[in-house]
């Protein structure tokens, strides 16, 4: 994880663009131009030149090249003030692991360093394959909400995982 750079554009758009990566992330829009990666570029280095540093870059360690997004400062669904981990990451990248990794990092992160009592996550219901990482990365299925706006994919109720500062382990 790091800050995002400017020469992290074109794969940023190329990736988060694709219709199977967007389906999933309501909160991003789609299409995704290069104006929208732009000014997600230019927030998560405002936050990191700031010091608060919420949302990060998935870049491959071999490369450094953007491979996804993770934060935590995502939406909670419900309006809720809880703090909120969200995360993407480009297709041709799934099932190596890189997402539980990124995950786990920002909630240690998060409820470590930042101090968070809890973070939550949500899922459209239909996101097996989110909620695996979600319940992989220490998250617990708590019950369910009722969203403040609907999935990309139309659901109105979704699952909701959370994690709290006592249930790291040390």
């Amino acid at each position: 994880m790091r800050s995002a750079r400017g020469g992290d554009l074109g794969d940023l758009v190329s990736l988060i663009n694709n219709w199977e990566v967007a389906r999933w992330v309501s909160s991003v829009p789609h299409p995704y131009t290069e104006f929208d990666g732009r000014e997600w570029v230019t927030r998560v280095q405002q936050d990191h030149a700031i010091g608060r540093p919420r949302r990060f870059a998935i870049a491959m360690k071999e490369t450094d090249r953007l491979i996804g997004g993770v934060g935590i400062d995502g939406s909670t669904g419900d309006g809720s003030d809880e703090p909120a981990v969200g995360y993407w990451l480009g297709q041709p990248h799934w099932a190596n692991g890189y997402a539980r990794e990124a995950v786990a990092a920002v909630i240690d992160y998060g409820l470590r360093t930042l101090g968070m009592p809890t973070i939550r996550a949500y899922t459209d219901p239909s996101n097996l394959a989110s909620q695996k990482v979600l319940l992989r990365c220490g998250l617990k299925k708590i019950g369910e909400i009722d969203l403040v706006k609907p999935t990309r994919l139309g659901a109105r109720r979704a699952p909701l995982f959370r994690i709290s500062q006592r249930e790291l382990s040390p």
